[in-house]
């Protein structure tokens, strides 16, 4: 049982600092009032409930530009300073600004599970052929006993202008069973 691993929210822009590269993803500045709920409803997906870490969601304060990040929880930062008055492609005039929320600022929604294993080892009779500590063992592994739904933590949209930010996109494993048996001599 743990409290669950962090995750980091942020803003994703196409062409950062160059048409081909693949880099767009910048940490917008957090203006706090968001919950801290280490539960796992609050990764559902259920973000008008006051369940989730970041309620009414998509109903609050715009950011200038027609986005709305939830509730006025996040500002973008400005990077189009530093893409203006660029000579080369792909270099930039100056660096976007310093990002406003640390690296697994948030925490990920709690974990738990039991796992347990049953053993039992059956003595056979001293035979030539199998030796004189000859036995049959059965067991049983026992994964997730209880079926807990565990999140998974990557799947965290953490993008803050995705519809389903805040949201788990997909669970760890339930409950698995291992049966198995076992001959030693």
């Amino acid at each position: 049982m743990h409290t669950g691993f962090g995750w980091t929210p942020t803003y994703y822009t196409p062409n950062l600092y160059c048409a081909n590269c693949g880099y767009g993803s910048l940490r917008p500045q957090y203006n706090g009032q968001a919950k801290h709920v280490r539960a796992n409803s609050a990764y559902e997906a259920l973000p008008n409930t006051a369940a989730s870490n970041f309620p009414n969601y998509g109903t609050g304060v715009s950011t200038g530009n027609g986005n709305n990040y939830k509730n006025g929880y996040f500002t973008v930062p400005d990077y189009t300073a530093a893409l203006a008055g660029s000579t080369f492609p792909g270099v930039a005039a100056g660096l976007p600004p310093v990002p406003g929320i640390s690296r697994n600022s948030f925490d990920g929604p709690g974990y738990k599970d039991l796992d347990a294993a049953l053993t039992k080892a059956f003595g056979l009779p001293k035979m030539r052929v199998v030796g004189d500590d000859a036995k049959l063992e059965i067991r049983a592994d026992f994964f997730n006993l209880f079926n807990n739904l565990n999140m998974n933590v990557p799947s965290i949209q953490n993008n803050i202008a995705a519809t389903n930010f805040g949201q788990a996109q997909s669970a760890l494993g339930s409950r698995t069973i291992n049966f198995q048996a076992r001959f030693s001599f």
